[in-house]
């Protein structure tokens, strides 16, 4: 009896022990298969479109988005799990599966719009089917942000924003004159005595007011404020920002462009973009800080 007794345990843990190092194994090779998989889809993509999604003129700040996702990712990497359902397992690979044929539709047909709308799917879909619901909803704002990444605005959507430059244009040139600079408007060209100005469609674009706002939008997450109504407040205030930033950068350089000619502002184009970057962020820091907890602002 003694001898059965004391037999029993010992082949269970044996077996409990042994169980346990194949399944971790078999855990972190899945997840470096995710990975290699999303490199793999994605890096080509950003390869061949890196020009238009992170540094084209008209928008300076997707790559600073993009980094600002992946950081958080990162961040909260503790958070993620393999405790998805059967179920959520099922659902979540359907979602991948949806999404990549939105990929393969976008490399067939040369649409950088649909293989950028698959990648948020695709880290939705891969939360829902590794960590469950839970994961799935802590990391939906990180996935829907990636949508600001891709140029969806087009020459249609761009026109709808004429009116919008037409007030930063006409604003920021009524106040340089009112200082007494030699500045006139026509539609959205600015004319600095004898110097011309465009600086409209590439300064007042509204992916680039967009990225800032997803960027907002990430303050929140790293941030959170102090409760619903201050987080409303935030959200509010972040596109007054970005359009405060931009109406400064267009009146810095119509300024330029009357103290130095053309030569300075093609210096001050540039630079100022990265300038209202910095104001920007600089902003939502304060305003973060403000309406954060108490104990945070101690």
């Amino acid at each position: 009896m003694m001898t059965a007794a004391t037999a029993t345990p010992g082949p269970a843990h044996v077996r409990e022990g042994a169980a346990g190092a194949p399944v971790h194994r078999t855990e972190g090779v899945a997840l470096a298969l995710i990975l290699f998989g999303l490199v793999a889809l994605y890096v080509p993509v950003l390869v061949e479109y890196g020009a238009l999604l992170l540094w084209s003129e008209e928008d300076n700040h997707s790559g600073l988005l993009l980094a600002l996702v992946l950081f958080a990712y990162w961040r909260d990497r503790r958070a993620f799990t393999w405790s998805a359902t059967r179920r959520e397992r099922v659902v979540g690979a359907s979602g991948v599966f949806v999404a990549l044929i939105l990929y393969f539709i976008g490399r067939v047909t040369d649409s950088v719009q649909l293989q950028g709308v698959s990648l948020p799917i695709v880290m939705t879909s891969l939360a829902l089917a590794t960590g469950g619901t839970a994961l799935a909803r802590r990391w939906l704002l990180l996935a829907a942000l990636l949508i600001f990444i891709v140029p969806w605005f087009g020459p249609i959507a761009d026109a709808l924003l004429v009116p919008l430059r037409l007030a930063l244009t006409h604003s920021a040139a009524r106040l340089a004159a009112a200082l007494g600079f030699p500045v006139t408007t026509s539609g959205v060209l600015i004319y600095v005595g004898f110097v011309r100005l465009n600086v409209a469609g590439a300064c007042v674009g509204l992916r680039a007011m967009v990225s800032m706002t997803a960027i907002g939008f990430l303050f929140l997450h790293f941030f959170p404020a102090r409760s619903r109504g201050a987080a409303l407040l935030f959200v509010v205030l972040m596109p007054v920002i970005a359009l405060s930033a931009n109406f400064i950068r267009i009146f810095a350089l119509i300024v330029t462009a009357a103290l130095f000619g053309v030569s300075g502002e093609a210096i001050v184009h540039d630079v100022a973009a990265y300038v209202e970057v910095g104001v920007v962020l600089t902003a939502f820091m304060l305003l973060g800080r403000a309406l954060g907890p108490v104990e945070a602002r101690a």
